[in-house]
Protein backbone atom coordinates (compact mmCIF):
# COMPACT_ATOMS: atom_id res chain seq x y z
CA UNK A 1 0.00 0.00 0.00
CA UNK A 2 3.02 2.37 -0.32
CA UNK A 3 2.61 5.54 -1.19
CA UNK A 4 4.50 7.13 -4.43
CA UNK A 5 6.33 10.57 -4.58
CA UNK A 6 2.88 11.90 -6.12
CA UNK A 7 1.03 10.43 -3.01
CA UNK A 8 -0.87 8.37 -5.23
CA UNK A 9 -3.41 5.75 -3.07
CA UNK A 10 -4.43 2.67 -4.21
CA UNK A 11 -7.37 2.49 -6.33
CA UNK A 12 -9.15 -0.08 -4.23
CA UNK A 13 -8.00 -0.60 -0.23
CA UNK A 14 -8.42 -2.79 2.43
CA UNK A 15 -7.14 -2.38 5.96
CA UNK A 16 -6.99 -4.23 9.56
CA UNK A 17 -6.94 -2.87 12.82
CA UNK A 18 -5.66 -5.69 15.20
CA UNK A 19 -6.19 -3.79 18.39
CA UNK A 20 -4.24 -5.45 20.79
CA UNK A 21 -5.04 -9.22 19.56
CA UNK A 22 -1.36 -9.51 18.25
CA UNK A 23 1.55 -9.67 20.30
CA UNK A 24 5.60 -10.63 19.56
CA UNK A 25 4.87 -14.29 20.03
CA UNK A 26 1.47 -14.66 17.36
CA UNK A 27 2.52 -11.74 14.86
CA UNK A 28 4.68 -14.00 13.40
CA UNK A 29 2.61 -16.78 12.30
CA UNK A 30 -0.21 -14.09 10.78
CA UNK A 31 2.19 -12.44 9.19
CA UNK A 32 3.86 -15.75 7.73
CA UNK A 33 0.55 -16.17 6.19
CA UNK A 34 0.36 -12.87 4.88
CA UNK A 35 3.32 -12.96 2.85
CA UNK A 36 1.94 -16.27 1.32
CA UNK A 37 -1.26 -14.05 0.43
CA UNK A 38 0.59 -10.80 -0.99
CA UNK A 39 0.08 -10.39 -4.45
CA UNK A 40 -3.66 -10.58 -3.77
CA UNK A 41 -3.62 -8.73 -0.49
CA UNK A 42 -1.22 -6.14 -2.40
CA UNK A 43 -3.51 -5.92 -5.40
CA UNK A 44 -6.27 -5.28 -3.13
CA UNK A 45 -4.62 -2.63 -0.74
CA UNK A 46 -4.01 -4.13 2.48
CA UNK A 47 -2.87 -1.99 5.11
CA UNK A 48 -2.51 -3.31 8.81
CA UNK A 49 -2.70 -0.96 11.62
CA UNK A 50 -0.28 -2.29 14.25
CA UNK A 51 0.49 -1.17 17.78
CA UNK A 52 3.37 0.50 18.27
CA UNK A 53 5.63 -2.65 19.97
CA UNK A 54 5.07 -4.39 16.26
CA UNK A 55 5.75 -2.20 13.78
CA UNK A 56 9.43 -3.17 13.68
CA UNK A 57 8.32 -6.32 13.32
CA UNK A 58 6.09 -5.27 10.20
CA UNK A 59 8.88 -3.76 8.37
CA UNK A 60 10.92 -7.02 8.77
CA UNK A 61 7.74 -8.92 7.58
CA UNK A 62 6.14 -6.68 4.71
CA UNK A 63 9.24 -4.88 3.29
CA UNK A 64 8.94 -5.43 -0.71
CA UNK A 65 5.55 -7.60 -0.33
CA UNK A 66 3.35 -4.78 -1.16
CA UNK A 67 1.59 -5.13 2.09
CA UNK A 68 1.34 -1.71 3.88
CA UNK A 69 1.73 -1.24 7.48
CA UNK A 70 0.89 1.75 9.83
CA UNK A 71 0.20 2.76 13.24
CA UNK A 72 -3.28 2.97 15.33
CA UNK A 73 -2.73 6.39 16.54
CA UNK A 74 -0.46 9.28 16.24
CA UNK A 75 0.36 12.08 18.32
CA UNK A 76 -0.67 15.36 17.11
CA UNK A 77 2.86 17.21 17.53
CA UNK A 78 6.54 16.29 18.63
CA UNK A 79 7.42 19.54 20.67
CA UNK A 80 7.82 19.57 23.50
CA UNK A 81 8.55 15.50 23.03
CA UNK A 82 5.68 13.13 24.18
CA UNK A 83 5.77 10.73 27.02
CA UNK A 84 4.48 7.47 26.26
CA UNK A 85 3.27 8.78 22.92
CA UNK A 86 4.07 8.17 19.17
CA UNK A 87 4.72 11.55 17.37
CA UNK A 88 4.45 11.03 13.43
CA UNK A 89 8.25 11.27 13.05
CA UNK A 90 8.88 8.36 14.94
CA UNK A 91 5.78 6.31 12.69
CA UNK A 92 7.46 7.46 9.83
CA UNK A 93 11.29 6.41 10.98
CA UNK A 94 9.61 2.75 11.77
CA UNK A 95 8.59 2.38 8.09
CA UNK A 96 4.97 3.15 8.47
CA UNK A 97 2.35 4.41 5.41
CA UNK A 98 -0.06 5.21 7.00
CA UNK A 99 -1.98 5.98 10.84
CA UNK A 100 -5.36 5.41 12.11
CA UNK A 101 -6.92 8.64 13.56
CA UNK A 102 -9.99 9.12 15.62
CA UNK A 103 -11.33 5.49 16.40
CA UNK A 104 -14.44 5.15 18.11
CA UNK A 105 -12.87 3.24 21.39
CA UNK A 106 -10.42 6.29 21.42
CA UNK A 107 -13.02 8.73 21.32
CA UNK A 108 -15.66 7.55 23.50
CA UNK A 109 -12.45 6.12 26.44
CA UNK A 110 -9.44 9.00 25.97
CA UNK A 111 -11.98 12.25 25.11
CA UNK A 112 -10.42 12.26 21.88
CA UNK A 113 -12.52 15.19 20.18
CA UNK A 114 -13.18 15.94 16.26
CA UNK A 115 -10.37 18.74 16.94
CA UNK A 116 -7.79 16.54 18.03
CA UNK A 117 -8.25 13.98 15.23
CA UNK A 118 -8.11 16.62 12.89
CA UNK A 119 -4.97 18.35 14.59
CA UNK A 120 -3.54 13.88 14.41
CA UNK A 121 -4.30 13.56 10.39
CA UNK A 122 -3.15 16.95 10.00
CA UNK A 123 0.51 16.12 11.55
CA UNK A 124 0.63 12.68 9.93
CA UNK A 125 0.14 14.60 6.53
CA UNK A 126 2.91 16.47 7.52
CA UNK A 127 5.40 13.53 8.09
CA UNK A 128 3.95 11.92 4.33
CA UNK A 129 1.98 9.13 6.46
CA UNK A 130 -1.81 8.88 4.83
CA UNK A 131 -4.46 9.33 7.48
CA UNK A 132 -7.09 6.95 7.99
CA UNK A 133 -9.65 9.12 9.59
CA UNK A 134 -12.53 7.12 11.49
CA UNK A 135 -16.23 8.45 11.82
CA UNK A 136 -19.16 6.96 12.42
CA UNK A 137 -21.97 7.54 14.49
CA UNK A 138 -22.21 6.32 18.21
CA UNK A 139 -25.37 4.85 18.30
CA UNK A 140 -27.91 3.08 16.02
CA UNK A 141 -30.34 5.74 14.50
CA UNK A 142 -31.91 6.91 11.09
CA UNK A 143 -29.27 7.34 8.31
CA UNK A 144 -30.17 11.23 8.57
CA UNK A 145 -28.69 11.64 11.51
CA UNK A 146 -25.35 9.04 10.58
CA UNK A 147 -24.95 11.12 7.75
CA UNK A 148 -24.77 14.07 10.24
CA UNK A 149 -22.90 12.51 13.00
CA UNK A 150 -20.19 11.64 10.20
CA UNK A 151 -19.84 15.07 7.99
CA UNK A 152 -19.94 17.19 12.06
CA UNK A 153 -16.91 14.58 12.59
CA UNK A 154 -15.11 15.37 9.07
CA UNK A 155 -15.89 19.33 8.96
CA UNK A 156 -12.41 19.75 11.11
CA UNK A 157 -10.04 17.23 9.27
CA UNK A 158 -11.18 18.80 5.90
CA UNK A 159 -10.77 22.38 7.19
CA UNK A 160 -7.11 21.06 8.52
CA UNK A 161 -5.60 19.19 6.10
CA UNK A 162 -4.15 20.20 3.30
CA UNK A 163 -6.17 19.41 0.25
CA UNK A 164 -3.65 17.99 -1.54
CA UNK A 165 -2.95 15.49 0.89
CA UNK A 166 -3.83 11.78 0.48
CA UNK A 167 -6.52 10.95 3.14
CA UNK A 168 -8.48 7.66 3.71
CA UNK A 169 -12.18 7.81 5.76
CA UNK A 170 -13.52 5.02 7.57
CA UNK A 171 -16.87 4.97 7.76
CA UNK A 172 -17.41 2.63 11.09
CA UNK A 173 -20.38 2.96 13.13
CA UNK A 174 -19.59 2.38 16.80
CA UNK A 175 -22.95 0.35 17.32
CA UNK A 176 -21.94 -2.41 14.87
CA UNK A 177 -19.29 -3.94 16.96
CA UNK A 178 -21.79 -4.88 19.84
CA UNK A 179 -24.78 -5.37 16.79
CA UNK A 180 -22.55 -8.08 15.30
CA UNK A 181 -24.17 -6.99 11.68
CA UNK A 182 -23.06 -3.98 9.51
CA UNK A 183 -25.36 -0.76 8.95
CA UNK A 184 -27.79 -1.22 6.81
CA UNK A 185 -26.60 -1.32 3.28
CA UNK A 186 -28.30 1.96 2.13
CA UNK A 187 -27.46 3.82 5.09
CA UNK A 188 -23.51 3.04 3.87
CA UNK A 189 -24.50 4.53 0.52
CA UNK A 190 -26.21 7.62 1.80
CA UNK A 191 -22.98 8.02 3.91
CA UNK A 192 -20.32 7.40 1.48
CA UNK A 193 -22.23 9.87 -0.77
CA UNK A 194 -22.52 12.77 1.52
CA UNK A 195 -18.47 12.06 2.28
CA UNK A 196 -17.65 12.69 -1.01
CA UNK A 197 -19.49 15.15 -1.79
CA UNK A 198 -17.73 17.21 1.31
CA UNK A 199 -14.41 16.17 -0.34
CA UNK A 200 -15.60 17.17 -4.32
CA UNK A 201 -12.92 20.01 -3.95
CA UNK A 202 -9.80 18.13 -2.71
CA UNK A 203 -6.93 17.35 -5.13
CA UNK A 204 -5.48 14.68 -2.75
CA UNK A 205 -6.42 11.10 -3.66
CA UNK A 206 -9.45 10.29 -1.13
CA UNK A 207 -10.72 6.77 -0.41
CA UNK A 208 -13.82 6.32 1.16
CA UNK A 209 -13.67 2.63 3.10
CA UNK A 210 -16.59 0.56 5.29
CA UNK A 211 -15.83 -1.12 8.15
CA UNK A 212 -18.15 -2.54 11.48
CA UNK A 213 -19.00 -6.15 11.12
CA UNK A 214 -17.59 -6.69 7.83
CA UNK A 215 -17.73 -10.54 6.52
CA UNK A 216 -17.67 -12.09 3.13
CA UNK A 217 -20.53 -10.46 0.90
CA UNK A 218 -20.83 -6.90 3.00
CA UNK A 219 -18.83 -5.18 -0.05
CA UNK A 220 -21.03 -6.69 -2.65
CA UNK A 221 -23.93 -5.91 -0.88
CA UNK A 222 -22.78 -2.27 -0.27
CA UNK A 223 -21.77 -2.31 -3.72
CA UNK A 224 -25.32 -3.31 -5.14
CA UNK A 225 -27.15 -1.05 -2.27
CA UNK A 226 -25.07 2.01 -4.55
CA UNK A 227 -22.22 2.74 -2.06
CA UNK A 228 -19.65 4.40 -3.83
CA UNK A 229 -16.87 2.29 -1.65
CA UNK A 230 -13.59 2.14 -2.74
CA UNK A 231 -12.94 -0.89 0.08
CA UNK A 232 -13.50 -2.12 3.12
CA UNK A 233 -12.24 -2.44 7.03
CA UNK A 234 -12.09 -6.16 7.88
CA UNK A 235 -12.16 -6.71 12.20
CA UNK A 236 -11.73 -10.24 12.89
CA UNK A 237 -12.67 -11.68 9.92
CA UNK A 238 -8.60 -10.08 8.89
CA UNK A 239 -7.07 -12.99 11.48
CA UNK A 240 -9.31 -16.10 9.45
CA UNK A 241 -7.67 -17.45 6.74
CA UNK A 242 -11.06 -18.11 4.82
CA UNK A 243 -13.31 -15.07 5.58
CA UNK A 244 -9.83 -12.99 5.03
CA UNK A 245 -9.75 -14.35 0.92
CA UNK A 246 -13.26 -14.24 0.39
CA UNK A 247 -13.26 -10.66 1.01
CA UNK A 248 -9.72 -9.91 -0.65
CA UNK A 249 -11.60 -11.31 -3.75
CA UNK A 250 -14.63 -9.19 -3.42
CA UNK A 251 -11.79 -6.36 -3.24
CA UNK A 252 -10.24 -7.71 -6.58
CA UNK A 253 -13.52 -8.34 -8.29
CA UNK A 254 -13.86 -4.40 -7.56
CA UNK A 255 -10.42 -3.37 -8.36
CA UNK A 256 -11.31 -5.71 -12.11
CA UNK A 257 -14.58 -3.67 -12.60
CA UNK A 258 -13.33 -0.55 -12.38
CA UNK A 259 -10.29 -1.47 -14.40
CA UNK A 260 -12.65 -3.04 -17.20
CA UNK A 261 -14.54 0.46 -16.88
CA UNK A 262 -11.45 3.04 -17.25
CA UNK A 263 -10.07 0.49 -20.66
CA UNK A 264 -10.75 2.18 -23.70
CA UNK A 265 -13.29 0.78 -25.81
CA UNK A 266 -11.58 -0.49 -28.81
CA UNK A 267 -14.73 0.28 -30.85
CA UNK A 268 -14.23 3.74 -30.73
CA UNK A 269 -10.34 4.14 -31.52
CA UNK A 270 -9.46 6.90 -33.09
CA UNK A 271 -9.32 6.33 -36.83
Amino acid sequence: MATTGSRALPPVMSCTNTKALLDHTTFPAWADALRAEAPALSRAGFLALLPGPLLDSAARAFAGTGIGWGGQDVWPDSSPPPTGELPAEALTHAGCQAVMCGHHERRRRLGESDTDVAGKAAAAAGQDLVPVVCVGEREEGPAARAVTAVLDQAAPVLETLPADAPLVWLYEPAWTGGAGAPAPYPQIAEVTAALRERCAGRTGDTRVLYGGAVTPGVLTRALAAGAGLDGVGIGRAAHDPARRAAVTAELLDLLASREEAAAPDPRKAPT
